[in-house]
């Protein structure tokens, strides 16, 4: 059984599903710096592009009951791999203890031209 999962914290998907609940698993499309509005939050400036795309993780797992503790796996996808250094800097803020298993992949853009970040991941559930 699969549930779909739409925050209302989020802006309102087109054609995909914020992420998908299969028992315990939770499979979360990627994220990017959009507020609830579905504007481009920090555009330049990749600190509040990356504190957005948590804030998104953060808002889909709760709205499951979880927290960022619950991810096992996470891919981000940078821009430009010069803000390597700072995306591990604020992610150490989000992630206290264990961190989960990650992939890394510089891209030459993402679906919109002023994006610089986007997670996606999977998290076990209790």
């Amino acid at each position: 059984m699969k549930k779909i999962v739409v925050p209302e914290d989020l802006p309102k998907p087109t054609g995909y599903s914020p992420a998908v609940r299969a028992g315990n698993l939770l499979f979360i499309s990627g994220q990017i710096a959009e507020n609830a509005k579905g504007e481009i939050v920090g555009k330049g400036d990749f600190e509040k592009q990356v504190r957005q795309v948590f804030e998104n993780l953060r808002a889909i797992l709760a709205a499951e009951g979880g927290t960022l503790d619950d991810l096992v796996q996470i891919r981000i996808y940078l821009t430009d791999i010069k803000n390597l250094a700072k995306f591990r800097q604020i992610r150490s803020e989000y992630f206290k203890k264990d961190h989960p298993a990650s992939t890394l992949i510089a891209v030459k853009s993402l679906i919109m031209e002023d994006l610089l970040i986007e997670i996606d991941g999977i998290a076990v559930l209790r």
